[in-house]
């Protein structure tokens, strides 16, 4: 039974399937996205029934023969489960509001995503540490943004708004060992150090695995398809701020619209969204019309850049930003005392003032607490803007 009223996504490890019942594949023993309970195995079953009895419960599958889903209604308590075949809960979570968001959380939004219209939010309730998993929209896109305790910023996965009724992304699970990604997927990262991965499905049961993994001192996010296919790969940013380019196979859609009108026929050959400290600055695009290459330029609302060069570093007018590293006690003391609150115990490594276009602009300061790397980014007055696990 499809419970409208389950339509947020899992905190921290997992994402609904946005295809209901009534959008699914027909049920197969392959079947992903939204299906019959015959599909389940008894031992996911009797887990959930046994856990929550008396539930009102639909059942997805996110990987075929390893991972399941549930989504729960216990009066008026939304919660969603995570389980292995063997029916072992490897995570459950339960639906909050904007309002219960840490204010770190809140605070990060806006500064990151202005304007952004809030869909849904979780909160993983097994285990520890605490995550929190936001589903956002700004424009055509969907944003779902993992979080840790302290309201650090530690994964985001872009996608384009639900084909059906705009629910937004599909379901997504983190936390994925190496040992539980397919074995195609598992080849494309050979060389790699892995790291962490996430799965995703789209509308139609689609899935595609997000995988952070190293290689040569550098960490890359990659984007992979069930068949092995690299979709899209892009440089994280450790420390400063650093241009960035990631490789797009889909384009926005005012970028599509301005191609079908200037270049009837084109066919992409490839293209980049470039990002300066992980804000879109512009796009470059290669297609091919009728035998020619043609490059375009577009800036980050999408609008046509005449004369723009051959390639990204010709954009004309990207934001210029100069770094100077400060000392712990050029740091303004309302910034100090918010670390000291939030990461108790941390140790600064390193701390930066940043101007943009010759005017100040931010306090960017990277600190230590255990094992865990920070970047957090605090206004001139030290009011605090985001953070960003490392």
């Amino acid at each position: 039974m499809k419970n409208p009223l389950l339509t947020f996504a899992l905190v921290a490890s997992v994402g609904l399937a946005s295809c209901s019942k009534e959008d699914a594949l027909n049920p197969t023993s392959d079947a992903t996205g939204f299906v019959s309970q015959n599909l389940i195995p008894a031992a996911v079953k009797t887990t959930v029934t046994n856990t929550y009895p008396s539930a009102q419960v639909d059942y997805y599958v996110l990987q075929s023969n390893s991972l399941y889903g549930a989504n729960i209604v216990v009066s008026n308590t939304e919660s969603q489960v995570v389980l292995d075949k063997t029916g072992e809960i490897k995570e459950s979570f339960t639906r909050i509001t904007e309002t219960e968001l840490p204010a770190a959380i809140t605070t990060y939004l806006k500064d990151k995503y202005a304007g952004y219209t809030f869909i849904h939010a979780g909160k993983k309730t097994t285990g520890t540490p605490v995550t929190y998993r936001v589903e956002i929209k700004v424009a055509d896109k969907v944003y779902s943004i993992l979080f840790d305790e302290t309201g650090a910023m530690i994964s985001t996965i872009e996608g384009k708004k639900g084909e059906k009724g705009g629910k937004g992304m599909g379901a997504a699970v983190s936390k994925l060992a190496l040992t539980e990604l397919p074995v195609a997927v598992q080849a494309a990262i050979t060389g790699y150090t892995f790291k962490n991965a996430v799965l995703r499905l789209d509308a139609n049961g689609v899935a595609t695995y997000h995988v952070h993994a190293e290689k040569d001192g550098k960490v890359w996010d990659l984007k992979i398809d069930t068949t092995g296919k690299i979709l899209s790969s892009e440089e994280e940013s450790k420390d400063d701020i650093k241009i960035t380019k990631t490789e797009i196979t889909t384009l926005p859609q005012a970028i599509t619209d301005y191609l079908n009108k200037n270049a009837a026929g084109w066919t992409l050959k490839n293209a980049v969204s470039v990002q300066k400290d992980n804000v879109t600055i512009h796009y470059h695009v290669v297609v091919s019309v009728g035998g020619t290459t043609q490059t375009y330029m577009f800036d980050k609302d999408y609008n046509y850049i005449a004369n723009a060069g051959k390639g990204p570093k010709d954009n004309p007018n990207p934001a210029n930003f100069v770094i100077t590293e400060i000392t712990k006690d050029q740091i303004p003391a309302t910034a100090i005392s918010y670390l000291d609150k939030t990461y108790a115990g941390w140790a600064l490594t390193k701390a930066v003032s940043v101007s943009k276009d010759g005017a100040a602009y931010e306090i960017e300061v990277i600190i230590t607490l255990a094992d865990k790397k920070y970047k957090v980014e605090f206004d001139l007055s030290g009011n605090f803007k985001s953070a960003r696990k490392l």
